[in-house]
């Protein structure tokens, strides 16, 4: 982080006026814990209106946006803010489904970083530190999904880059596709009849089969979700660390009242005892 100093007085670190849009409050909630060292939290939101209001008025330095919002999802929201506020360094901070439906969408829109959630602090403190100096960051596990490849060990099947891009989005419709990919709807069909023809099977669901078997991984990533509540690991991750940074928070607390305890404890020890009174002379 860059740092200012004035004449006769001590450095302080430049903490980028930031809002958070969040909707889950806990998560939210841990995540200012985390980030507040590095940032100065002047506001947050929890749908995708609010969202808006608010980066309208403060007109932040850095903003932290998951896609999944109400009313608004982070798509519309960041496409709103940067024709008003080109500059804005938006980081999406969000789950696996969300940062590979809407990856190239986003980037159009103007986001300028992508995080999961679920990475933990270490890969969101790289993010912030990238994002809030203008430069570009892809959480390593989202490029990973994003930019898929065939590795050398995948029998060759002469698809081209641009195929496999489709390839992997034939879970989603076509529309969806090609929205994602920024190409028109007969494009999209032509590429899948390309697909069809080159991997040897008649429709598109034994292509997407055969993907899988090949090795890709389809988009958007399905979350694993947990069989008795039906909340996604990946949420429950966040919670977690959202829990742990509430904790860590109050124990930081406890520690200075220790701390203040102990301090007041020894400069009463170390002060000299009163002195007595000298005794009257003898009569």
């Amino acid at each position: 982080m860059d740092t200012t100093q004035q004449a006769g007085t001590r450095p302080t670190v430049f903490r980028p006026r930031t809002v958070i849009c969040e909707r889950h409050e806990l998560i939210r909630f841990g995540l200012k814990r985390v980030v507040s060292e590095v940032l100065e939290i002047v506001g947050e939101a929890s749908d995708g209106i609010a969202a808006t209001e608010i980066i309208r008025r403060l007109k932040p330095d850095f903003i932290i946006l998951d896609v999944d919002l109400d009313v608004l999802n982070g798509v519309e929201v960041t496409r709103r803010i940067t024709q008003e506020l080109p500059n804005a360094n938006i980081l999406i901070l969000t789950d696996s489904y969300h940062a590979t439906k809407y990856h190239n969408q986003l980037i159009r829109a103007g986001a300028r970083g992508f995080c999961l959630k679920s990475s933990g602090p270490r890969t969101l403190f790289e993010a912030i530190e990238q994002v809030t100096r203008n430069l570009p960051y892809c959480d390593p596990k989202i490029t990973q999904l994003v930019k898929q490849a065939p590795s050398s060990s995948m029998p060759n099947t002469n698809l081209t880059d641009r195929e496999i891009e489709v390839l992997i989005r034939l879970d989603l419709r076509n529309k969806e596709i090609a929205e994602e990919l920024d190409m028109k709807l007969r494009t999209v069909e032509k590429h899948i009849e390309c697909i069809l023809a080159k991997m040897k099977v008649p429709t598109r669901t034994a292509a997407a089969l055969k993907a899988v078997q090949l090795g890709y991984v389809l988009l958007p990533k399905m979350p694993g979700r947990d069989p008795v509540t039906g909340v996604t690991y990946e949420h429950t991750v966040a919670e977690l660390q959202a829990e742990l940074a509430v904790a860590n928070e109050h124990l930081k607390a406890l520690l200075k009242q220790n701390e203040l305890l102990k301090d007041a404890l020894t400069e009463r020890t170390k002060s000299p005892t009163q002195a007595l009174p000298p005794s009257p002379p003898p009569s």
